[in-house]
């Protein structure tokens, strides 16, 4: 009840399971936005949330346990957050808590166990979460002696979302900004632009569309002006044995970037 916390005003709230989504007809769509509104009123919240469930690592989770994660929490709320603690248990200790009822009710602990919560999955996430904490951690450029920049490339095509958040998970890693810029040649390609832009959002990372006909000039000139010192791409598809002999987009951004590193991001949909 936002309403009532809100009219408390309490110094404090404590609010579970940051990821959920919240009842029809209820203030917002998503709990992470009753936290934003609290913190917004001056109110001090402390939450959780699985590991699996941070927008960033989305793919991640999804590559290593083949389960599709529904609900994700944006990014910006770990980095607006004035304390992360990542807490630890062990993947077996964590299925005991699981067998003896502590987490789900008896009817669905077998799926659980069998499914999401196998030993090697837990131990994928425990290691995603460790370096999620320390990713977020290196966000601060006071522990950055030189923070290093991201710019991401994408076009629409299937791998856009991964090269997004691969390039986010760059940044923190470097405690830099990601910087995600679309070049747009056809008008069909700029009905995505929206969701593009609402998942840079999500990430934390800023947005823009490059008008052009030639993508690779606009994606150089792009990273020169904002001083990227790493630019994200996706590998390249050859379509004809012509092609083999012409530089690709990619291979024009490498010789035109000397100065930047570049990172080519394999297809996993192959």
């Amino acid at each position: 009840d936002i309403a009532w916390v809100l009219k408390r005003k309490p110094e404090i709230a404590l609010v579970d399971e940051l990821a959920h989504t919240n009842a029809p007809g209820l203030r917002h769509p998503k709990r992470w936005q009753d936290v934003e509104e609290l913190r917004d009123a001056g109110i001090n919240v402390i939450t959780t949330v699985n590991v699996q469930h941070v927008e960033s690592v989305k793919d991640l989770v999804e590559r290593v346990t083949g389960i599709v994660v529904r609900e994700t929490v944006p990014d910006r709320e770990l980095d607006g957050a004035d304390v992360i603690q990542f807490i630890d248990i062990a993947p077996e200790a964590l299925r005991k808590r699981m067998r003896h009822g502590n987490i789900y009710t008896k009817d669905k602990v077998d799926t659980a166990l069998d499914n999401f919560f196998r030993p090697g999955n837990l131990a994928a996430m425990r290691e995603i979460g460790l370096r999620l904490v320390a990713d977020s951690m290196a966000r601060s450029r006071s522990v950055i002696d030189s923070p290093e920049d991201v710019l991401v490339a994408v076009s629409g095509g299937t791998t856009s979302e991964e090269l997004m958040r691969r390039g986010v998970r760059l940044a923190r890693r470097r405690g830099g900004f990601c910087l995600v810029v679309m070049v747009v040649t056809e008008e069909a390609e700029a009905t995505q632009v929206d969701a593009y832009r609402e998942l840079a959002a999500q990430l934390g990372s800023s947005f823009a569309v490059l008008a052009g006909t030639d993508p690779a000039n606009a994606i150089i000139r792009a990273a020169r002006d904002a001083g990227s010192d790493h630019v994200v791409v996706g590998e390249m598809s050859r379509t004809s044995w012509l092609d083999r002999f012409r530089p690709t987009i990619v291979d024009r951004i490498i010789d035109g970037l000397p100065e930047a590193d570049i990172h080519v991001i394999a297809r996993f949909d192959r």
